[in-house]
């Protein structure tokens, strides 16, 4: 049995949110030298790697790239100040895999990738397109100064900005709309981003939310299922995309309760 370990429960006791801030001001008042001769920051940095082996392996990744990504969002001081540290560090560990995937693939540096655009530019909207493809609903934007490619990131912002007024923990919010948002890029089709999504049981477990949260999250960010003859339900991350705010977003009353409901039912306390 591990040494931090009760009896009812094989997990350290950092893998929980408190314990591993008590940890982390433990570690940050001995200076940072004690991570290197520490046997529990060493544990923690290895539980850390084991816990995003999965997401690594998303990321086409090692497990030692995650447990390094991990390392330096604890080592960062505001880690421990946030309502929940693991996700912060969930949100830290998949930022970095993502840029550095990005960076592979593109030939450029991980900060280069990581300061790319959400999404990229499209040809002009025709009627019915936006409801396949995210990237197919935004807007062209031609401002000088590196606009374009950060318009993307800071639309789909205002999608994890509605989500924290209605009472999701913004680390969370944030790398849950992020994950969501790639996926569907990635698959470049709403319906099959959303299967995918609701199978996927990588970072709703990393970022401790239930299942049926999870899902009804999915269907709230990306929209309803298509039906021969009908629209589809616009999801929140097309009305963002197509100009929406949090503030708009928030005048719609059924949108309200959809978004609401996905929230954690423990949160409410």
């Amino acid at each position: 049995m591990h040494p931090h370990t009760s009896p009812e429960q094989e997990k350290p006791s950092f893998a929980s949110a408190e314990g591993l801030r008590a940890v982390l001001n433990r570690l940050n008042a001995a200076g940072h030298g004690a991570w290197n001769t520490d046997s529990e920051a060493r544990e923690l940095v290895l539980f850390a790697g084991h816990k995003y082996r999965r997401l690594a392996t998303t990321w086409h990744r090692d497990e030692a790239d995650a447990a390094h990504a991990a390392f330096l969002a604890m080592v960062a001081p505001g880690t421990c100040h946030a309502d929940d540290p693991w996700a912060v560090v969930t949100t830290a560990v998949a930022r970095t895999l993502k840029a550095e995937t990005t960076a592979e693939r593109h030939m450029i540096s991980t900060d280069r990738a990581r300061h790319l655009g959400t999404l990229v530019d499209a040809p002009p909207i025709r009627a019915g397109e936006h409801e396949e493809f995210v990237f197919d609903i935004l807007h062209t934007h031609t401002e000088p100064d590196g606009v374009d490619e950060q318009f993307g990131t800071l639309r789909i912002a205002e999608a994890a900005r509605f989500l924290t007024v209605l009472g999701w923990r913004a680390e969370v919010a944030e790398a849950s709309v992020d994950y969501i948002t790639d996926r569907l890029v990635s698959t470049g089709n709403r319906q099959t981003a959303a299967e995918s999504l609701r199978r996927d049981a990588t970072i709703p477990a990393q970022l401790d939310i239930p299942r049926s949260s999870w899902t009804r999250l999915v269907r709230v960010l990306l929209g309803g299922r298509t039906v021969p003859g009908m629209p589809a339900s616009r999801g929140i991350l097309a009305r963002v995309l197509l100009g929406d705010t949090a503030a708009t977003l928030l005048a719609d009353n059924s949108l309200v309760l959809a978004a609401a409901s996905t929230r954690p039912e423990r949160w409410a306390a």
